[in-house]
């Protein structure tokens, strides 16, 4: 579905990920995990083509996009949830959703579908971006991006600032959305969450990828957790 080949990218003359390679297999969830200022966001950045690699290679499904705009990728079907959410304050939930909206078919997400996912939205419909919970934001944040009927989803710390109970309930739609076949690339620094939900996990230490193995295998690493995440 998506593989990263060795890519380099700058903020200006600030090296920032070097040499990152990753996979992200069809139905797959690939935790991407670090401390801050590691490259976790500007990995997702360079995928989505707000800051381009300057070396390496991005394909999606075998097609490059390493040098595409930003626009052409989000129509390749690849849906982003950005960290600190960036809904529309002034729109509506109802507003905010059909911003997103593309596709059709029986298969494809509508509203219908969307307030079955998330209920609480259907209760705040007609409620601005700004007047929403936090938790109430993150599921609207989710909810516009599969409204452009994703094939790949990046997730950059969906459960940032939300309560325990949230933060599962997120797990709990992030596993629904990959039994439906959904892929997705999750950007976190809740190891306890990414574990639940991952396939696969990455370490990412000052913009390279320090280490890689199944959630289980990561999760019983008390020396990687220690010296890469501080835990």
């Amino acid at each position: 579905m998506l593989k990263i080949l060795d890519i380099h990218t700058y903020y200006g003359d600030s090296y920032v990920l070097q040499g990152i390679s990753l996979q992200v297999a069809k139905g797959k969830v690939v935790g991407i995990l670090g401390r801050n200022g590691m490259g976790k966001t500007t990995l997702i950045r360079s995928i989505v083509g707000f800051n381009p690699p300057r070396q390496g290679q991005i394909l999606f499904k075998e097609r490059d996009i390493t040098h595409s705009p930003s626009y052409r990728i989000a129509r390749m079907r690849i849906g982003l949830v950005p960290q600190g959410r960036r809904i529309f304050p002034s729109l509506s939930v109802l507003e905010n959703l059909k911003v997103g909206a593309r596709g059709k078919g029986a298969d494809t997400w509508n509203m219908e579908k969307i307030f079955s996912f998330f209920p609480p939205l259907q209760a705040r419909v007609h409620h601005k971006g700004n007047e929403l919970s936090g938790g109430e934001q993150q599921m609207l944040a989710i909810a516009r991006a599969l409204m452009t009927n994703p094939e790949l989803l990046l997730m950059d710390e969906p459960t940032e600032g939300l309560a325990p109970l949230l933060v599962r309930t997120i797990g709990e739609a992030i596993l629904q959305l990959k039994e439906g076949g959904l892929s997705t690339l999750l950007v976190e620094q809740n190891l306890p969450f990414a574990i639940k939900v991952s396939d696969v996990t990455h370490v990412l230490s000052k913009g390279t990828i320090v280490y890689s193995s199944t959630p289980k295998e990561l999760w019983e690493n008390e020396q990687v957790k220690a010296q890469y995440l501080g835990i």
